[in-house]
């Protein structure tokens, strides 16, 4: 004897949730939004958030990346709302669902998903990664030169952002490659430390050192 799930208007749990994401795949606002608080209603709610972030990949994705980062928001404030005015917490739930509505569409993300964990695609290392942070990138003799001229390349950039720090690296990794400067560059006090003991303790001996000289 199979039991059927219901939400409080007598909607079939698993009907109205499949109702609600084919609404927005669909972009049909005034379903989604009844279906989403109907789920929300019927004591769902959070399964109806888990639903609207995978959403936000699923069918959005890339077609307009920031809407994952607003529903994430979104969620943290229905959390923050509905703790101490649930129907106040609707607010954000709602706002969720009209950013999903009329959202700009893309199932790339969820066929990419597919792709990468269903295929048998398997490629071999790219000679362009066998570069000096690698066995055999080391063992052809690859040093940063090739890491600067190949490893590092990039495809489709972005013109519009200045780096005025790329000379610097270009700089430090030929001086660190022919040994003029040690692995913490040009000031041996450029140690990253896991915690604050570690630094005093670096600093202590580094101090003792140079007193002993």
């Amino acid at each position: 004897m199979s039991y059927q799930i219901t939400t409080r208007k007598g909607y079939d749990f698993f009907e109205c949730s499949s109702a609600f994401q084919k609404s927005v795949r669909r972009g049909i606002e005034n379903d989604a939004l009844f279906f989403g608080v109907e789920l929300a209603g019927s004591g769902y709610a959070q399964y109806l958030w888990r639903r609207m972030l995978i959403i936000a990949s699923e069918d959005i994705g890339l077609a307009d990346p920031n809407v994952c980062v607003q529903v994430q928001a979104l969620y943290q404030n229905w959390g923050v709302i509905t703790a101490k005015n649930h129907e106040e917490g609707s607010i954000p739930l709602i706002h969720a669902i009209l950013l999903l509505a009329r959202a700009k569409k893309s199932r790339v993300v969820d066929n990419a998903k597919m792709f990468a964990l269903k295929s048998d695609y398997a490629p071999d290392v790219p000679d362009y990664a066998l570069d000096t942070h690698t066995r055999r990138g080391k063992k052809m003799g690859r040093g940063f030169d090739f890491f600067i001229s190949t490893g590092s390349h990039l495809e489709n950039v972005n013109t519009d952002i200045d780096d005025p720090y790329a000379e610097f690296f270009n700089q430090y990794l030929h001086d660190y490659n022919d040994g003029k400067v040690p692995i913490t560059g040009y000031d041996e006090r450029n140690v990253y430390h896991k915690n604050i003991k570690a630094m005093q303790e670096h600093v202590r001996k580094t101090t003792d050192l140079f007193t002993d000289q």
